[in-house]
């Protein structure tokens, strides 16, 4: 992940508050070992997140965050990791970002009984175009528009659709061997 939720896209560990500059004068932080008991180690690399990380990292991250909001969940964790394994083993391209992996995750568990709200804290949503922010504004009663801050296609269009329909995909490649199991866009839980 990138932005205020980036963490080590290699360990998942935290990043430090203490920044380092590289060569370029490009700002950078370390990873930050945690206290949990599988001990996130970092790797010592330079970062400041990616749009893609490996599924252990991911794995970390969701266990951290979901122990901000709960206590452990020695069946929650199994689950994860293993929907984790599937949808990065069928995740390619741009889906392979960890927005995408990590909304889809949210659903499938919300869809295995677990409660996944949570989740939405945790992530924040990138131009499915450029990988930049996103402004968001409320046109109508309980409507949101998602347009990319830099405008990449000057077109000022709504990315919210583009990222629903990329989670189902997702989610349908790695899960969709009930097609009654696989959501629309309309009923993503995270989005």
């Amino acid at each position: 992940m990138k932005g205020r939720h980036a963490f080590c896209p290699k360990s998942g560990a935290q990043l430090s508050d203490e920044v380092h500059y590289d060569e370029t004068g490009r700002a950078l932080r370390h990873g930050v070992g945690d206290d949990h008991a599988a001990k996130t180690q970092p790797n010592g690399e330079l970062t400041n997140g990616a749009l893609r990380s490996s599924k252990v990292a991911i794995f970390n991250y969701f266990r951290r965050c979901h122990q901000r909001h709960r206590d452990a969940d020695s069946s929650l964790y199994p689950k994860a990791a293993i929907a984790l394994s599937r949808l990065k083993r069928a995740a390619s391209g741009d889906m392979a970002w960890d927005m995408y992996v990590w909304l889809a995750l949210g659903e499938r568990l919300d869809r295995r009984g677990f409660d996944v709200h949570w989740m939405n804290a945790h992530v924040e949503l990138r131009c499915p175009r450029c990988g930049g922010r996103l402004k968001f504004e409320e046109v109508a009663c309980d409507d949101v528009v998602a347009t990319c801050g830099t405008d990449c296609t000057n077109d000022d269009g709504d990315r919210l659709d583009e990222i629903r329909q990329t989670v189902v995909d997702l989610y349908e490649a790695a899960f969709g061997t009930d097609a009654r199991d696989v959501p629309t866009t309309d009923e993503l839980t995270l989005l």
